[in-house]
């Protein structure tokens, strides 16, 4: 399989957004856990019936379009995997963008504000547990948080509770303890949110992963977002709620503990 820069218009992501996607953040030092990003690939690529290059030669890929490509870094790289066109023999293929990092470091210290979203997340629909570049569902939620003046969209599932942001996973601290919604929400399987799940247990904080409600969210001490990109993003507003976000640092916020552990783990 080689990269390409071109997609032919019989392949299917042209067709049907057909394909999977992976966004890496980019540093100094290269690709940062790359082999999270490959895994959830794969297991997308195993249920869609398509053909995924081995670890070690789509990693060889992404690091000679690093090579090959200049600017600033950090960066974010998106890693397409194309549908393809099975019934013309035409293969997937793989290709790559990069772009910059939208966040700013006033959101860091500040924190961003959710919108509760007027729609419900399936989490019934196979889509949930996959990185699908059939993305239209995400981006018209993201337009109407940014139409309301959020930068984020927080969904609720069709049960009513909670589930993920449109381009994030949610956790919540409360009494000490962290709180991030199942799989069974339909949220999906977060690459930063299983570092911080696991950054958790090292630093002995409990965790909890269920089916948690807004009530449950709003009565919380603070609340935060993830993703490869943002890493851990401190919410200050939920609609017109509004929540204390705690200085980068403090030793007395359980989320900049995390913040720190992250931190480190990406050093």
């Amino acid at each position: 399989m080689i990269p390409s820069e071109t997609l032919l218009c019989d392949d299917r992501l042209t067709l049907f957004g057909f394909g999977l996607f992976e966004t890496l953040l980019i540093n100094d030092q290269g690709p940062l856990f790359p082999d999270l990003h490959w895994q959830r690939m794969n297991k997308g690529a195993q249920k869609l019936n398509l053909c995924l290059p081995d670890q070690h030669e789509w990693l060889h890929g992404i690091q000679k379009f690093i090579q090959q490509t200049s600017g600033p870094v950090p960066y974010a790289l998106r890693v397409t995997l194309s549908g393809g066109a099975p019934l013309t023999n035409l293969p997937s293929q793989i290709l790559f963008h990069r772009r910059p990092i939208p966040y700013t470091p006033a959101q860091y210290s500040l924190g961003i504000r959710l919108h509760l979203l007027s729609s419900p997340r399936n989490e019934q629909s196979p889509l949930c547990s996959i990185k699908s570049t059939n993305y239209l569902e995400n981006l018209l939620a993201k337009e109407e948080a940014n139409r309301l003046g959020c930068e984020e969209g927080l969904w609720l599932n069709t049960q009513g509770y909670l589930a993920e942001g449109t381009m994030s996973n949610l956790f919540f601290l409360k009494n000490g303890d962290l709180y991030t919604p199942s799989l069974s929400s339909g949220c999906l399987p977060g690459t930063r949110r299983q570092l911080i799940l696991e950054i958790a247990e090292s630093l002995q904080i409990s965790t909890h992963e269920g089916l948690f409600t807004l009530s449950d969210l709003l009565s919380s001490d603070e609340i935060f977002l993830t993703n490869s990109l943002m890493g851990i993003m401190p919410v200050r507003q939920v609609n017109d709620v509004s929540f204390s976000v705690s200085s980068p640092g403090s030793l007395n916020s359980e989320m900049r503990c995390l913040e720190l552990g992250y931190r480190e783990l990406v050093k």
